[in-house]
């Protein structure tokens, strides 16, 4: 078994997202890495996994459940096994060639690497490295600069387990990457971000919400996913009760155009 993992989550949807997924995976110039599948009603991934096996290490789990608790399910079979770097993608993105190698490099110091998204659609890439507008490369990310929104995805971000104790995860919760990393960053977790290497994030109905252009429908969105998460995080943090509170003074009409909104982003 590698001690180096990709952890990935699959669910009904389009067959060429995962083919780009996995080209990108094979492609990787770091080879030396298990990649684990928390499939929840994918139906005939063996055919995809025969395509695949020869040149990559396959760990399908099947599991069905919220896309919280599957989440969890995923991190804590990573935990349980020994890994020693876990590094995130969604199985709809694809990855730079040196997304792993990058991360390996960046963790030896660090304990969380966040590296930069560009971002596509079926015309193409369209924004090239979208966190730089905010974030210079190799800039430290600490708790401070997530409290009320996120960069850290489960498709741009890896970090070290040693000594990482299993996870909960409410199982309602929308946002499981933001809660996850507010906990890791809370606990004094030295995060890093690069543009280095870049995560290719696919835009489409359902993913774009909370790092687009705000609208009414985006903006009930942001506070639903905000709700969820201050009350997830009240009993655990101090001061995600205030924030929680706050949440009703927050208006549309009230909103300031943020350039390069990051995920959740409100003023």
């Amino acid at each position: 078994m590698n001690k180096i993992v990709f952890l990935t989550t699959i669910f009904p949807m389009n067959k060429k997202y995962l083919y780009d997924f996995f080209d990108s995976l094979k492609n990787q110039i770091y080879k030396k890495f298990d990649i684990v599948v928390v499939n929840d009603g994918f139906e005939n991934f063996e055919k995809i996994k025969l395509k695949y096996n020869q040149v990559l290490t396959i760990i399908e789990l099947n599991y069905s459940n919220t896309p919280a608790k599957n989440r969890e399910f995923g991190i804590n079979y990573c935990i349980e096994n020994n890994y020693n770097i876990l590094i995130f993608g969604d199985s709809d993105d694809y990855f730079e060639k040196n997304r792993i190698n990058k991360s390996i490099e960046l963790l030896k110091n660090n304990d969380i690497v966040v590296n930069d998204l560009s971002l596509f659609d079926d015309s193409g890439v369209y924004e090239e490295k979208y966190l730089s507008n905010r974030l210079k490369n190799l800039q430290l990310v600490d708790f401070k600069f997530i409290r009320d929104k996120n960069i850290f995805g489960l498709s741009n971000t890896a970090i070290k387990l040693n000594n990482l104790e299993k996870v909960i995860i409410p199982e309602d919760l929308i946002a499981v990457d933001w809660y996850f990393f507010t906990l890791l960053l809370d606990a004094l977790k030295k995060a890093i971000f690069t543009n280095e290497t870049v995560s290719y994030y696919r835009q489409y109905q359902e993913n774009t919400v909370g790092i687009t252009e705000l609208n009414i429908d985006s903006f009930q969105k942001i506070v639903k996913v905000k709700k969820l998460h201050y009350e997830a995080l009240k009993d655990k943090i101090n001061g995600f009760d205030i924030k929680l509170k706050g949440l009703l003074d927050i208006k549309f009409n009230n909103q300031k155009k943020i350039n390069n909104p990051l995920w959740w982003e409100l003023t």
